[in-house]
């Protein structure tokens, strides 16, 4: 870490793949997709994977409705809001769910943690959603310590299924040394520099501050990559009884053979007990195997890995076209993703 901090971020941006621009990193993948895509007689075919989800889960999903059906001891409370709801209403709907300030906010179709904000007061909430133009999902603020994905499928005819990626995540934070104010702490974090505005922003009361020594601070309750959070490789907690636990999850999707497991859970020993496990989101063929993305992950062995998940992608799209499922029409897709890019 000490490393990071004399190097520039513009230079660590272009020599760890880890903060490549998506399109860019994918680049060679793009030839493999096409690939498969020739040889499934389909440039959608990756739209059967997830019959429960819209278009597999591919883009343009509905969080809420994904959700719903999972058993609800999993997931947290929450409901959906339209962007003009009034304040009040949204008051009603926390009182009638039992839901507590701080809460999460995030647009109900979105991806890659766009959008998405704690927020801890109804002022707060006011702010928020005046800036929203789309359906916004409310959930409770799960502050259980530990937060994975978890990369789980299964195959439609054959049964088969396992775990294939874990990703651990590691929130974006500081700790005082007794001398640096707020603000120089952030500088020195590698992972805050893309963001040094909005976290200047967010807490300029504090930012001239000195942080008393030893004192660790989470800057970011959020864990996307995007927004600071550092990736590392769980896959050595993969093992039979972790996959029977999600196994159970799954099992009253319908409709659902592939994706991610956004979770947070208590402890790991509840993780491998199937207990006090909430799971935050469920992606579908979006889902990225995040492990790959730890710092100490090779460039060849992320492709490799996104590779195998693609290939996964492909031959549970074929069981279930077996089944009688068929890709959307290939112009449906492409026509639905510009509108959902624009």
């Amino acid at each position: 870490m000490k490393k990071n901090k004399t190097i520039p971020f513009i230079l660590i941006k272009y020599t760890r793949f880890e903060f490549w621009p998506f399109w860019f990193f994918y680049l060679p993948m793009y030839i493999y997709g096409i690939y498969l895509a020739i040889k499934a007689g389909s440039f959608a075919y990756f739209t059967t994977a997830n019959p429960a989800m819209k278009y597999g889960g591919a883009f343009g999903m509905d969080k809420n409705e994904i959700l719903d059906s999972i058993d609800s001891k999993y997931i947290p409370k929450g409901f959906i809001v339209s962007p003009d709801t009034d304040i009040e209403d949204i008051e009603k709907n926390l009182q009638k769910y039992t839901i507590n300030f701080p809460i999460i906010c995030k647009p109900n179709v979105g991806e890659r943690g766009i959008g998405v904000e704690k927020i801890d007061h109804k002022e707060d909430l006011n702010h928020f959603m005046k800036k929203q133009t789309d359906e916004i999902l409310i959930q409770e603020f799960i502050d259980f310590p530990i937060e994975l994905g978890v990369f789980y499928h299964r195959f439609p005819i054959s049964k088969k299924d396992g775990i294939t990626s874990i990703v651990r995540k590691e929130f974006l934070n500081i700790t005082g040394n007794g001398k640096s104010t707020f603000g120089e702490l952030v500088h020195k974090n590698l992972r805050a520099q893309p963001r040094l505005n909005y976290l200047k922003n967010k807490y300029k009361k504090q930012w001239n501050q000195i942080v008393a020594d030893g004192i660790r601070m989470k800057l970011e309750p959020i864990g996307n990559h995007n927004r600071g959070t550092k990736f590392m490789d769980g896959n050595y907690l993969i093992n039979e009884q972790l996959v029977a636990v999600f196994r159970k999850i799954a099992d009253p999707i319908d409709g659902f053979y592939y994706g991610r497991f956004d979770l947070k859970v208590k402890s790991m020993d509840d993780l491998f007990q199937g207990e006090n496990i909430k799971i935050i989101e469920l992606n579908g063929t979006n889902s990225e195997p995040a492990h790959i993305y730890d710092p100490d992950y090779s460039l060849m062995q992320a492709y490799k890995d996104i590779a195998k998940h693609m290939k996964l992608v492909f031959d549970i799209s074929l069981e279930n076209k077996k089944l009688g499922i068929q890709p959307d029409p290939f112009k449906k897709v492409l026509k639905a993703l510009y509108h959902h890019l624009k």
